[in-house]
This record gives structure tokens, sequence and C-alpha cells, in this order.
């Protein structure tokens, strides 16, 4: 059973695969699924070993495999950026390269990323800001067990953003008056990314089915990021529960979501506020890609070049739900709150009405 809730606003996707343990499967009679080592761990060790600070080899090794997902993980989703916990998501981040390397020395035991991608956000002095961004980040990672969950915590230890670039700035008063007014759009590019890399992340693992939830910061042992949906007894995986802010004449471009096997779909469960109606699309990744370059480079929404998985207009205030069964790849949900689509926007220039969604993204058999 879901219930649709609106307490302050959180976010994330997904960035990490997961922490599992090779120590583990030699213990155990065969060996489960990837997705159940990290779970089945606790019971094998107990989390009394793997909580003492004092096993620090140990420790590390339990997160060696989880780490060789990073990359994997930040490519096929895009991160979202928000400037501070009690705020909307104000863009994405999408990465077009990603190596990682793991430092296992005695007095450093770090996860060192190196990225390249693009991104957009939106401030109301600037509009959309489209950049380009290459760094390296540096994390000390780390865990601990909690009621048969998994915290998994990356500290930031430097940030460095080798190159950003404004690709865009969309309103035509901030590009005109920017000396004037003192609007620098490097520096709140530059701030959105750095914002969010410097806050580190915590992903929290539970269940044998492998479920993630993850949420910028360090989350406190216990506690659990904001979701807008409950959710009950279920087959199915959850992907991504979390909510999102699209202004007037913006779009949001969320995911990748993974279908992983022949005979599977998705189920998306999805609720708007804020203003009467918004488009919803699901894309394959591919032409997905295609847009976000358009979106972070050019004004106004990017123009869809071929028919979408799903096209259907949110209603305020009604609970959607869409049952999707798709071939094996990745796809982007697109919510749109321009007149690109057959939702049209009420108001006028300077009316911006927000489109607030929450959305639940699940992962199951085709029925």
């Amino acid at each position: 059973m879901l219930a649709a809730m609106r307490p302050p606003f959180p976010t994330l996707s997904r960035l990490l695969g997961g922490a599992v343990l090779a120590l583990a499967c030699a213990g155990l009679t065969g060996c489960p699924n990837r997705e159940a080592l990290g779970y089945d761990a606790v019971t094998v060790l107990g989390p009394g070993v793997i909580n003492d600070p004092a096993n620090r080899s140990l420790r590390f090794d339990v997160l060696k495999f989880g780490l060789e997902r990073f990359c994997f993980e930040m490519m096929t989703r895009g991160v979202p950026l928000k400037l501070a916990d009690d705020q909307p998501v104000a863009g994405r981040f999408f990465a077009d390269s990603c190596t990682s390397q793991l430092i296992d020395e005695e007095h450093r035991k770090s996860l060192i990323v190196q990225y390249t991608g693009r991104g957009y956000g939106f401030t109301a002095a600037t509009g959309r800001v489209g950049f380009t961004s290459a760094g390296i980040a540096e994390y000390a990672p780390d865990f601990r067990v909690k009621d048969d969950a998994m915290y998994i915590f990356f500290r930031p230890r430097s940030v460095q953003a080798s190159s950003f670039e404004v690709t865009l700035v969309e309103s035509s008063l901030a590009r005109a008056g920017m000396g004037v007014i003192g609007v620098d759009p490097n520096a709140i590019g530059q701030k959105l990314v750095d914002s969010q890399l410097k806050r580190g992340f915590t992903v929290i693992r539970h269940s044998k089915k492998g479920e993630t939830e993850l949420g910028m910061g360090i989350i406190a042992l216990g506690s659990k990021p904001f979701k807008p949906f409950q959710i009950g007894k279920s087959d199915k995986v959850t992907l991504e529960n979390s909510r999102t802010e699209v202004h007037q004449n913006q779009q949001d471009y969320i995911g990748g979501f993974e279908v992983t096997e022949k005979g599977q779909a998705l189920y998306l469960t999805v609720t708007l506020d804020g203003t009467p109606e918004a488009d919803l699309f699901v894309i394959p990744k591919g032409p997905g890609a295609e847009l976000v370059r358009q979106y972070v480079s050019a004004p106004g929404p990017a123009a869809l070049t071929q028919n979408p998985l799903l096209d259907e207009v949110l209603t305020q205030g009604k609970t959607h739900s869409f049952y999707l069964p798709l071939p094996k790849g990745t796809y982007y949900l697109l919510v749109d709150n321009s007149s690109f689509g057959r939702a049209q926007p009420p108001g006028h220039a300077g009316d911006d009405r927000a489109a607030k969604v929450d959305y639940l993204v699940q992962l199951g058999d085709k029925r």
C-alpha cells in the first residue's frame, strides 16, 4: 500500500550498487546472488565484528567490492544537485566519464574518483544554467551495521574542479546585466556541483533484494532519508522513491533506471502538486542523453526527436500508476513543465508555478 506524504524535501538517487563480502560467500552453502551478500554478511560475521573500528583491514575489504561499481552507478544515474538539505533539487549532473582508484594504505584508505560530465541548475536570477565540469574527488569510505541494514559512509577529504565551463545562461536579463547585478554564472554553477560533492553521501543497503537508499551528507546511524511513498510488502525492487521540483518552462531528466533482465517491467507511481498539469515521458537513455546535451546548451525545453515509450499528462492531486514492460536497457523519466507536451502550464511570463512531483520507480516481473 502506498501513501503519499509531504515532509521536507530530501533527494536522491542511487550512486552505489552495493557492498558485498567475499568472506561471507566462502562461509555460506553455495553463493547467493550478489545483491544478497552484503545483507548475509551481517548474519555470518555479526555486527559486533564488522563494526569494530580496530578491524580496519577487514572493514576496508568489505567496502572494496561495492566500490567497484561506483563509477558504473555514477554514469548510469544523474546526480541531483541541491544547495542545502532543506531546499529542493536545483539541477542534475550527468557523468560522461568516470574512473576510480582505491588507496589502501595504513593511514590513508580512500576512494579517488576522477570525472567529467555536464549538467544543469536553476536559480531565479539566471533561469537555467548549463555547464560542463571535470574534477577529482577523494572520499574516506566507512560503514556501520544497524538493524540488519548496512550504512556506507563516504566522507569527503578533498574536491577539486580541474575545469568548469558555463554553456548556457537562459535568462536574457541576467546575460545583459551580469556585471551590473553581480551575477557570476560560473560561480553559481560551480557552487551547485561543489556543494553536492563536498557534503559526501551515505548509502543504506537493506533486504535480500539489495535495495539501496542514498542520501547526500552523512546520515545518522539508524536514520533514513525521507521518502514520499510508504511501501508495504512487495516482490518488486525499489529503484528510486523521491521528489523533484520543475520550474515553469523547464524539464527534469530523472534516471537512468536499468531493466536488467528479459521479462521485466517498470512500475511507476507519481503525484503532482503546485501546478494543474505536467507531462511525464519515459525515453531510452541514448535519446535521453542527446536531449540532456541539448538542454544544457540551448534555452527552452529540449524537443523529443522520437516517440516516447510513455506519454502521460499528470494532473494535480491524483495518484498516477503506470505499468511499462520494457526490454533490457536503461531509461529516463522526463518531467516537462513547459508548453512542449500536451499539458499547458498556466499563468504568464514571470508567473513561475513549479511542478512538485513525487515519484516511485520499481522494477518487477511482467504481469
